[in-house]
C-alpha cells in the first residue's frame, strides 16, 4: 500500500530524469557543481588572464569531451556563474560558407539581446549601461579638457545616476517621455563623442555604435524590433528608420565586412567592461566531407575574430576526433591560437554520477537510492556517457512509476536465479554465447556448413543482447520530436535573428542528409549572364526533374531588384520548378513595384510562391536540428530512420512535400 501510494504521488510529479541535455547556456538545468570542478576552474582562470593583461589580448579554450560528456552544461554552468558581469555570447555551426562571419555576428546578436535569467535587463542592455558610466567617467571626470563643457548640467546628473548603479542609467530611462528622450540623445552624443576621440570615424564602425546605444535607449518592442533588424542588417522600410533616426544601408554593403567592424566595436565595448566569452559549439558537421569548404571558411574565420576582436575569450566545444581533424585542417597558427589552453573532459567517477542522479532527483525530493534497487543503479551507470546514464534514469523511472515498458538494452530478468547483482549478467552472458558459438562451429566444421556461419551467428547474438524493437525506435524518435517541436515553438516568439543566407545553409544540410535515402540527388546553385544579386537558394536535381528553392527575406528596392532577377531565372530555365520562401515575420512586400515583380512569379507556370507561417517555420527548424542533433549524437538515433519517420509525420508541409517529391518511391 504505501508502495502504490508513493506511485500515485509521483504519477503526478515531472519525470526528474526526463531532461538530458542542454541545448544552450542560456538554459536551467540541474547541475552537481562538483563534477568538473577542476575543468570549470582553468576556464575561469584563462578569463581572468584576458581580463588582467594589459593588451587584454583575446584567448582561446577547446574543451574536449566524447557525445554527451557535458561540454554545453559546463557552457551553462559558465553562463551562471558570469551572465551578471560577463556578456556570453553563443554561436552554433555556421552552414554557409561565404557568409561564416556574418552568421557569427547573427547569432552573437541573438545572445545580446536574449534576457539575462531573472533580470529584465538583456546582455546589451549590460554591456551599453556599464560602457556609458565608464565613458562619462572618463569625458568628465578623468579628461575634461578633452571634451565640450557644453550641457554640463545633464552631465552631472547622469554622473549622479550611476553613483547607485550603472543598471539605474536603464531603469531612470525605463519610460519614453519626452525629458527622458532628450537626455538618452545626449548620452548618444556623448558617446560618440567618445568613440571619436578614441577610434577612427571612418567606416562602418561609428553608425553600428550608435545604433547599438539607440537599441538601449527605447523600452518600446516595436522601436526595438526596427532597431534589431538594421543591426541584422535586414532591409527596414525608411518610413520606420526615420522613428528611430537611422539611415538605412547602403544597397552594396558588404555584410561580411561590415559584420567583422560590428564585431570589432563590441570588442572595444567590453574594453570598458568585461571580456566576452565566445562559445562555439555544435560543430560536429564542419568535419564531413561535404563541408571541406565550409570548414576552411570557419578557420579563416575564426583567425579573423583573434586577430580583431580584443578583449575576449574563444571557446570551441569539440569531439576528440573532431579535435584532431582541426589540427590536421588549420594552419598552425589558427591551432595555436584556439588552443592555449585544452581541457579533457572524461566520464566522471562512480560517486560524481551518482551525485549528478541525485541533483536531478532534488526536484521530487528523493534520493536514487529510494527510486532504484542497487541492481538498476548499477545497470544504469553501466552507460558510457553522462547523457545516456541520464536517459537510462528516465525510462526506469518511466518504468516504475509510469509502467512503461523498459527499452529491451534495458530489461532485466528479475525472475531467472541467473540474472547476477552489480550488472555481472551481461559478461556471463557474453561467456556462454561465446561456448555455444564454439561448440556450433566445431559441428559445423564436421559437416561441412558455410563458412561464413560464425559471422551469422556474431550478428545474431548481438542483436539478440541489443537490438531494440522498431517500435522502441518509433518511439524514442516520437518522443524527441514531440518534445523539440514544443521547444521550438516556445523559443519563436522570442527575439531572433532570421536571414535568408543562414536558411539557405539548412536547407544544404537537410538535402544533404537526404542523399542517406536517394544518393542520386545533386544540388547546384543557378546564376545569369551578368553578376546580380539574386535570392539564396539551393537547386536540388534528380534524375527525372529539378527544383529551385529560394529565400528572399529583403525588403524595399533590395527586394524589387532580386525579385527582378529571380524571375528572369524562372524565364530562363522554365524546365525548373521554383519555390520561393519568404518568413511571415518579416516586414510585408510593399511598393508597386515589388508587388508587380512578386504577382509575376505568383503567376508563372514553375514558380511557388510560399510565406514561412509559424508551424511551416517550426517544420523546417525541427528537420534541420534531428540532423545537426544526430550528427552531433546528442541524440541517438540513425539518420535514415529519423528522416523516415519526420517525413511521414509532416508530409503536409510544403518543403517537406518537395522533400518526399525529390526522393521518389518514399512510401508516406
Amino acid at each position: 500500500m504505501i508502495e502504490l501510494h508513493f506511485q500515485s504521488q509521483l504519477q503526478k510529479r515531472k519525470n526528474p530524469f526526463g531532461s538530458s541535455r542542454v541545448d544552450h547556456p542560456f538554459q536551467t538545468h540541474s547541475d552537481a557543481d562538483n563534477v568538473f570542478s577542476q575543468e570549470f576552474h582553468r576556464i575561469q582562470s584563462t578569463l581572468k588572464d584576458i581580463k588582467q593583461d594589459i593588451n587584454h589580448q583575446s584567448k582561446g579554450v577547446v574543451v574536449v569531451g566524447e557525445p554527451g560528456f557535458g561540454k554545453t552544461h559546463l557552457m551553462m554552468r559558465l553562463a551562471n556563474s558570469r551572465l551578471k558581469t560577463n556578456r556570453l555570447l553563443f554561436i552554433r555551426q555556421p552552414n554557409n560558407p561565404d557568409a561564416i562571419i556574418y552568421h557569427i555576428y547573427s547569432r552573437i546578436l541573438e545572445s545580446l539581446i536574449r534576457c539575462i535569467p531573472k533580470i529584465n535587463y538583456t546582455q546589451l542592455e549590460y554591456l551599453i549601461a556599464n560602457s556609458c558610466a565608464k565613458i562619462f567617467q572618463e569625458i568628465i571626470i578623468d579628461n575634461p579638457d578633452l571634451y565640450p563643457k557644453k550641457e554640463s548640467k545633464k552631465d552631472q546628473a547622469i554622473i549622479e545616476l550611476v553613483k547607485n548603479g550603472n543598471l539605474k542609467l536603464l531603469s531612470f530611462l525605463s519610460s519614453d517621455t519626452q525629458a527622458k528622450r532628450e537626455l538618452w540623445e545626449h548620452i548618444e552624443n556623448r558617446a560618440y563623442m567618445w568613440w571619436s576621440t578614441n577610434y577612427s570615424t571612418a567606416g562602418y564602425a561609428p553608425e553600428i555604435f550608435k545604433g547599438i546605444i539607440k537599441f538601449c535607449g527605447y523600452r518600446a518592442i516595436d522601436y526595438r524590433r526596427i532597431i534589431r533588424e538594421w543591426l541584422a542588417m535586414n532591409d527596414v522600410p525608411q518610413k520606420l528608420l526615420d522613428k528611430v533616426k537611422i539611415a538605412s544601408w547602403n544597397k552594396s554593403i558588404d555584410r561580411e565586412e561590415v559584420s567583422l567592424e560590428v564585431l570589432k566595436v563590441l570588442g572595444y565595448l567590453s574594453l570598458l567592461d568585461e571580456p566576452l566569452i565566445i562559445v562555439f559549439d555544435q560543430l560536429e558537421g564542419l568535419g564531413r566531407e561535404y563541408n571541406q569548404n565550409l570548414l576552411h571558411s570557419f578557420g579563416e574565420a575564426i583567425k579573423e575574430i583573434f586577430t580583431h576582436i580584443p578583449n575576449s575569450l574563444i571557446i570551441l566545444n569539440l569531439f576528440p576526433d573532431r579535435w584532431e581533424q582541426f589540427q590536421k585542417e588549420f594552419d598552425d597558427s589558427i591551432v595555436d591560437r584556439i588552443s592555449q589552453c585544452q581541457v579533457f573532459l572524461h566520464k566522471p567517477s562512480e560517486e560524481q554520477l551518482i551525485a549528478i542522479l541525485n541533483e536531478k532527483s532534488k526536484s521530487i525530493n528523493l534520493s536514487i537510492e529510494q527510486i532504484f534497487t542497487p541492481q538498476e543503479i548499477q545497470r544504469i551507470l553501466s552507460k558510457n556517457s553522462i547523457r545516456s546514464i541520464i536517459n537510462s534514469a528516465a525510462d526506469f523511472y518511466n518504468y516504475k512509476i509510469h509502467n512503461i515498458p523498459l527499452p529491451d538494452y534495458l530489461k532485466i530478468d528479475t525472475n531467472s536465479q541467473t540474472t547476477l547483482q552489480n550488472n555481472s549478467n551481461l559478461p556471463n552472458l557474453a561467456s556462454d554465447i561465446k561456448q555455444i558459438k564454439e561448440l556450433v562451429l566445431k559441428i559445423a566444421e564436421k559437416l561441412n556448413i558455410e563458412s561464413n556461419l560464425e559471422v551469422k551467428i556474431e550478428q545474431n547474438s548481438e542483436t539478440y543482447i541489443y537490438q531494440e524493437t522498431q517500435a522502441d525506435v518509433n518511439k524514442i524518435i516520437g518522443d524527441y520530436l514531440n518534445q523539440k517541436y514544443q521547444q521550438i515553438e516556445e523559443e519563436y516568439s522570442e527575439s531572433q535573428i532570421i536571414t535568408s543566407s543562414d536558411d539557405r545553409g539548412k536547407l544544404e544540410k537537410i538535402f544533404e542528409s537526404l542523399k542517406i535515402i536517394q544518393s542520386s540527388l545533386k544540388l547546384d546553385f543557378l546564376t545569369l549572364d551578368r553578376p546580380k544579386k539574386i535570392p539564396d537558394h539551393l537547386v536540388i536535381q534528380t534524375e527525372t526533374q529539378g527544383y529551385v528553392i529560394g529565400f528572399l527575406y529583403d525588403g524595399g528596392n533590395a527586394f524589387f531588384s532580386r525579385m527582378t532577377n529571380w524571375n528572369q531565372l524562372v524565364a530562363k530555365n522554365s524546365h525548373l520548378n521554383f519555390y520561393l520562401y519568404r518568413d511571415a515575420r518579416g516586414y510585408q512586400v510593399s511598393g508597386e513595384k515589388s508587388m508587380a515583380e512578386l504577382d509575376k512569379f505568383k503567376n508563372s507556370d514553375n514558380g511557388e510562391y510560399i510565406v514561412l507561417i509559424k508551424d511551416e517555420r517550426i517544420t523546417f527548424e525541427l528537420l534541420y536540428q534531428i540532423i545537426v542533433d544526430i550528427q552531433n549524437q546528442d541524440f541517438e538515433a540513425k539518420l535514415d530512420e529519423a528522416l523516415s519517420i519526420i517525413l511521414k509525420r509532416y508530409s503536409h508541409h510544403s518543403l517537406l512535400k518537395i522533400a518526399i517529391e525529390a526522393i521518389g518511391n518514399f512510401e508516406v
